[in-house]
């Protein structure tokens, strides 16, 4: 009788025991699992392309949406899509239609590559009518999608500082020296000529 209850009880530590094991190892499993869909999660979120917005005014005339790859893999099937507010709002019906036509185009981005979208010249500044930068840009990188959005209020935009660059002084300096050959050049053309004429005589 003490032998069957004797038995009755190890028996019962050892279900109780093969139960908690196995709730121990199910629960194990579940934090490993976790813990390799974070590690692919965050793998993926490093290992793939990042567009982001930049707004630009270059060479004192041009005002620039850029598109900025940050990531670590080339942007792929890349299509902006700008909402149509924004583009019915542009001063220069030039830079309108081409903003029409780019919906039905798209382009790649490198690794820290950039692609420039035009959004007007000087007239720009100060139309009543503008509207804030509003669409979506949309790419691929190894079968998955991506999606941003794009928003950048121009009207409440901080004031551009436009200064004269090396690359710009050093432009205006060339055509100083241009300008200053050429008038070396016509005085030389001129005193020869006067030479050949006075030697005919």
């Amino acid at each position: 009788m003490n032998a069957d209850w004797a038995m009755v009880i190890v028996t019962g530590i050892y279900v109780v025991a093969t139960i908690f094991i196995c709730w121990a190892n199910i629960k194990s499993a579940k934090a490993s699992k976790e813990q390799l869909c974070e590690m692919q999660r965050q793998y993926t979120e490093v290992n793939r392309p990042i567009i982001e917005v930049e707004f630009h005014y270059i060479q004192k005339t041009w005002y620039v949406v850029r598109f900025v790859n940050h990531g670590n893999k080339t942007a792929q099937h890349v299509k902006i899509h700008l909402e149509s507010a924004f583009i019915d709002s542009l001063p220069e019906q030039s830079i309108r239609k081409e903003l029409e036509r780019i919906k039905e185009r798209e382009c790649i981005i490198g690794v820290g590559q950039h692609y420039d979208l035009f959004i007007g010249s000087n007239k720009l500044r100060g139309n009543p009518n503008m509207k804030p930068i509003m669409g979506v840009i949309e790419y691929k990188s190894q079968d998955t999608d991506f999606q941003n959005d794009i928003f950048v209020d121009l009207e409440h935009y901080m004031v551009f500082y436009s200064s004269t660059t090396d690359e710009e002084k050093l432009l205006t300096m060339l055509k100083t020296i241009s300008t200053e050959l050429s008038s070396i050049k016509r005085a030389l053309d001129n005193c020869c000529s006067e030479k050949k004429d006075t030697s005919e005589i």
